[in-house]
């Protein structure tokens, strides 16, 4: 069940090379070294940590709702926890000897891309913290990692965006300044809210500042119960409901209170939280084959989960469930959203929207995944209502309020007559030449495998099929493609 995100097609592993998988460790280092997977489980101490990953695009939906940012509409449920087993990535470096002027580790995937194989840099004296844990992690709880998630290795990074632990891992690299590589400059990164996606294509000036680069994640909340859509009869009810949800915090710091409304912020209740990762820290045991060592690490690598039992009656007596959490740091999850180009560390107060009909209460989610229609939000912007008037869109006294109209983009070419049958279209299905179907006209997607903001493979993906409902979902109302 853990999220999956990679920016295009899984490299094939045989399991019979899996022992000598080489990577090296390179740059300034005074002995530059090339080592086997079978040496890394062999020659150093194996470790075993609870940690969670948080993709950076975690609730981009809601982003994407307010104006379509360069990403795909996660929900709430960019976020997993595995126990990976590994090795310390500072004492693998040790071996190759770091020289003084040495800054940075950039690390390199296997997964070849557009713009070349995957990479991105932390700063060496983070790796060489023990407190952080960051590690060469090769067991995802307690089995060989999965193709999915780096098989046979890769860096696991705790406390920052998943897009910093690299996968099926390749070279670690010691430089005097973060990477080069194209996606650390051109992803992962939360440029000023008044950038827009125009003038960022205009200048390479904003991706370069590394001031904008995003490492540790931000405090940040979700409810899970109630559910979307869900429903409560107020006949069959007991006087108590039990709100839940997660929250996490960023770079090590432990989520210290979590607070609800239900009067959008005036007044605030302390929710309850529980942290699993803290059993872990009452044992010092082996695990999955490394040893299991958190009862002197300060510093949290896992989310919590929160609940509040509240009395019906003052749920029913309300417009919304509002939930915000703040960590060790006193960084505060903010009431509103901040949009970016990238749609990147979503985190304003998350909010369920309450309403009654007949004797039942109805709960909605702000989005629902991916392509899933249906959230409040949705309907906010049909009716018009502006999303960041800082009232959720809900009409505000003396506000005018016009509902948009649509527009459709003309995507055919006059003239182009072609038929193309299914047959001829499902031949091609494949990386060199991906044909797709929308609304019953056929595109050649190839021009624009490189450079595409969702990645190849969100072209590649649809490639030989209909991708109608994908496309017209996620309102890419664009011209770019040429028609076959």
């Amino acid at each position: 069940m853990f999220y999956v995100r990679n920016h295009g097609a899984v490299p094939h592993v045989r399991d019979e090379d899996i022992p000598n998988w080489e990577f090296t460790i390179e740059g300034l280092v005074e002995n530059p070294i090339t080592l086997t997977l079978k040496e890394l489980i062999t020659d150093f101490e194996q470790i075993t940590l609870p940690i969670t990953l948080v993709c950076a695009g975690n609730r981009r939906k809601e982003q994407n709702q307010v104006r379509k940012s360069r990403g795909f509409s996660w929900g709430p449920a960019g976020v997993s926890t595995a126990l990976f087993t590994g090795v310390v990535m500072s004492e693998v470096l040790k071996r190759a000897k770091p020289l003084k002027r040495a800054k940075y580790v950039c690390m390199e995937g296997a997964d070849k891309l557009p713009n070349g194989f995957y990479g991105t840099s932390l700063k060496l004296n983070w790796v060489n913290d023990p407190n952080k844990g960051i590690m060469l992690a090769h067991k995802m709880n307690g089995e060989m990692l999965r193709p999915d998630h780096g098989k046979p290795l890769r860096a696991v990074v705790p406390g920052q965006i998943g897009g910093r632990s690299v996968k099926w891992l390749k070279r670690l690299i010691l430089t005097d300044a973060p990477s080069i590589n194209w996606y650390h400059i051109y992803d992962n990164r939360v440029l000023p809210t008044m950038i827009t996606p125009e003038m960022s294509d205009k200048s390479d000036t904003w991706w370069k500042d590394d001031r904008y680069a995003i490492y540790d994640l931000n405090v940040n909340s979700a409810v899970a119960y109630p559910a979307h859509n869900e429903r409560l009869k107020l006949n069959t009810a007991g006087p108590m409901y039990k709100v839940r949800g997660y929250a996490y915090g960023g770079g090590g710091r432990r989520v210290t209170r979590v607070e609800i409304s239900l009067d959008k912020g005036r007044t605030w209740s302390l929710a309850n939280i529980e942290y699993p990762e803290d059993r872990y820290r009452e044992v010092q045991n082996s695990l999955y084959g490394g040893e299991l060592d958190m009862s002197w690490r300060e510093t949290c690598f896992c989310w919590c989960f929160w609940s509040l039992d509240m009395p019906i009656e003052d749920i029913k007596n309300s417009k919304d469930i509002v939930v915000r959490a703040m960590d060790e740091g006193m960084s505060l999850q903010p009431k509103d959203m901040y949009w970016s180009v990238l749609g990147m560390m979503n985190n304003p107060w998350f909010r369920i929207v309450i309403s009654m009909e007949g004797d039942e209460i109805l709960f909605e989610h702000p989005t629902q995944p991916a392509l899933m229609p249906g959230g409040w939000m949705e309907k906010v912007k049909k009716e018009g209502g502006n999303l960041l008037n800082g009232h959720w869109g809900e009409r505000v006294e003396g506000e005018e309020v016009s509902v948009p109209e649509l527009t459709e983009v003309k995507m055919t070419k006059d003239g182009v007559v072609t038929k193309i049958n299914i047959d001829e279209l499902r031949s091609h299905d494949k990386p060199d030449s991906p044909w797709f179907v929308v609304n019953g006209e056929v595109y050649n997607g190839t021009a624009f495998l490189e450079g595409h903001p969702g990645g190849a493979q969100s072209i590649v993906s649809a490639a030989g099929a209909d991708a109608s409902e994908e496309f017209l979902a996620i309102r890419k109302f664009v011209n770019v493609c040429t028609q076959s």
